[in-house]
């Protein structure tokens, strides 16, 4: 199925979505894929990143067999159809049959299993977590040791350990795969009813730090997410999909596995860490040659990472496509890559809270650079005028700037705690994203920023609220607020402005300091801590930071340019707001240079950044 236009779009929704998608659960997905491709390969699980390393081969038929076996240990288990599986688990064959055999018996929920013991027993409570599958240290290191303190935060808690089989027994710890072994993997013992609405799994988004929301899957909607999100690819079974995110995140867990899953397709998932993994970008284009990779999968920071890669000698004949989002893609990277590998980026737009992506550029139109392309079957996208109490005041015509806002089956029905329901779970059904854009005249989405404070760091969410209370925690710190550093190899890096208490003293350093010590998370230790004067305000006292963002980016720009003056050109660069793209740096330049040699220079200075920017002469 060729999708083109908006109109192609328009055209498949003429079948209701309940004819369109005959799979109304997981169960019934899972069984169809084992049905229609048994012996086919669904997933490859590489132990290493070299041709020397082990590959172990899971077929469609015998993953059935693996996820019907773990939802009847956790019947046998006691635990129920309602009751909560908390997953803590890396990339790994297992992660996939314990997800959806949790599914399939109760509601799964995995978690980044990166954040500290308190923090995931935050989230588990939340979720009212009954069982914990857990990752043996043999897997991964760090997840086991943060068992111990989780098991006694949530005292009755069942717990099953994965790749134990090794390690010394453990009192009240279940062997997950000797366990299953022991279990019937052809049919259910006990069947759930699965209905379209029966929630299958819960999602924490809203960043790495922070108060968890837990965002409700359910099976209707990931059965429709797994035939849209692979959609406008056009490919059918065989196609390889390199998948190198984690399965906490739906870009791991929905397009990477269950989408693929669901078209016939084989997952190559390259060690537990993926692409966090720094083997795995040094060596992508040997896996992408050895396993005939169709589909490159890599978040913005892994693709600029692996165009650093020697390519030299490899035969990427069977790449088509590579597929990314979690941040937007610089304009000049992705044009980068089409000119010096041949093959399109294409570039999505999602959220946990839409079971993925919501938007997504066709392969076969017109890929466009710098936007998220056009919506997706079934969802209707929409860029209005909200007000701050989340009434929707207007629709905003074509190109202008307004909240971005998705409503239909593919959206969660909301958050577990129906707190966090407010201004995201809007009027008639609509979801506000947080984000900001433009609708142009033929309907692809441009992202343009952010009416949430979220840092995005490589795609990875960071709450800017754990780094703003750990610095007011300071005594010498009246007030702080972060935001995002325009970065051009993550995208944003956490920033913090900060400003001091009368007569208090502390420089920069000793601020950083103490975020380390006080921030659990590493990835959110700010890497700048800037002493302001005043920070800026609105009319009514609020923290004005869409005037900080405007600072941070300032001083990324200006830090990037900074070789181009060295070179003894007379430039200057100002980042303002603008009409069109949101933010803009424009660049100024006195003198007679060489024109097209200054515009060179300044793509490869600050090509790299989401931001865009322009250069004009004196």
């Amino acid at each position: 199925m060729k999708i083109r236009t908006e109109a192609d779009v328009a055209e498949i929704e003429k079948v209701p979505v309940e004819e369109r998608i005959r799979n109304s659960n997981i169960l019934d997905l899972l069984q169809a894929a084992a049905r229609d491709n048994a012996q086919r390969i669904a997933i490859r699980y590489l132990a290493g990143t070299t041709a020397a390393d082990p590959v172990r081969d899971v077929t469609f038929e015998t993953l059935l067999h693996h996820a019907l076996q773990t939802a009847n240990l956790l019947h046998a288990e006691g635990i129920g159809p309602g009751d909560t599986v908390t997953l803590l688990l890396p990339s790994v064959p297992e992660t996939f049959f314990a997800l959806w055999g949790a599914e399939i018996a109760a509601i799964a929920n995995p978690v980044n299993y990166f954040l500290d013991a308190s923090q995931i027993a935050g989230i588990m409570k939340e979720a009212g977590a009954k069982a914990l599958v857990a990752a043996d240290a043999s897997l991964f290191a760090d997840i086991w040791p943060k068992v111990e303190a989780i098991r006694a935060a949530l005292p009755g808690l069942k717990v099953f350990r994965v790749g134990g089989s090794e390690s010394a027994p453990m009192p009240g710890v279940i062997e997950y795969e000797a366990a299953c072994a022991r279990q019937p993997g052809d049919k259910l013992v006990a069947p759930k009813k699965l209905e379209r609405d029966t929630v299958a799994a819960l999602f924490h988004t809203g960043g790495t730090t922070g108060l968890p929301k837990l965002a409700q899957h359910t099976h209707g909607a990931l059965a429709l997410a797994a035939w849209s999100n692979a959609l406008f690819f056009d490919l059918g079974p065989g196609t390889v999909l390199l998948n190198p995110l984690p399965q906490f995140h739906v870009g791991g867990s929905i397009f990477g596995a269950l989408s693929a899953i669901a078209s016939g397709w084989t997952v190559v998932i390259p060690t537990p860490l993926g692409a966090r993994n720094p083997n795995v970008v040094r060596d992508y284009w040997g896996i992408v040659e050895r396993n005939k990779v169709t589909v490159g999968g890599a978040v913005p920071t892994t693709l600029a990472a692996i165009m650093n890669v020697p390519r030299d000698g490899h035969d990427l004949s069977s790449l088509q496509c590579f597929v990314t989002g979690g941040s937007t893609v610089p304009v000049e990277l992705i044009r980068r890559i089409e000119s010096e590998i041949g093959v399109p980026v294409i570039e999505g737009y999602g959220m946990t809270e839409v079971h993925c992506y919501s938007t997504m550029n066709p392969r076969h139109g017109d890929h466009r650079p710098g936007s998220v392309g056009l919506r997706l079957p079934y969802l209707e996208v929409r860029i209005a005028d909200v007000a701050p109490d989340g009434a929707i005041r207007s629709d905003c015509t074509a190109g202008e700037i307004g909240h971005v806002l998705m409503r239909g089956p593919q959206v969660t029905p909301g958050y577990l705690n129906p707190y966090h329901n407010k201004g995201a779970m809007l009027a008639d059904g609509w979801l506000d994203s947080g984000d900001l854009g433009r609708l142009d005249a033929d309907g692809y989405v441009w992202l343009t920023g952010r009416s949430k404070d979220l840092i995005i760091r490589g795609g990875h969410n960071i709450d800017p609220v754990m780094i703003e209370e750990a610095l007011t925690r300071h005594l010498a710190v009246e007030t702080a607020a972060a935001v995002g550093l325009p970065d051009t190899y993550a995208g944003e890096l956490p920033m913090a402005f900060v400003q001091l208490k009368p007569n208090a003293v502390a420089t920069p350093d000793e601020l950083r300091e103490f975020c380390r010590k006080e921030i659990p998370e590493r990835a959110a230790v700010p890497v700048q801590v800037v002493p302001i004067p005043v920070m800026p305000v609105t009319g009514v006292g609020k923290i004005f930071k869409p005037a900080l963002r405007l600072d941070a980016a300032q001083r990324a720009f200006d830090a990037a340019l900074a070789p181009l003056k060295a070179e003894g050109v007379k430039a200057e660069v100002t980042v303002r707001n603008d009409a069109t793209y949101g933010t803009l740096a424009e660049v100024r330049v006195a003198g007679s240079p060489s024109r097209e040699a200054i515009k060179k220079r300044c793509a490869e200075l600050l090509g790299g950044f989401q931001i865009r920017h322009v250069v004009a002469f004196d």
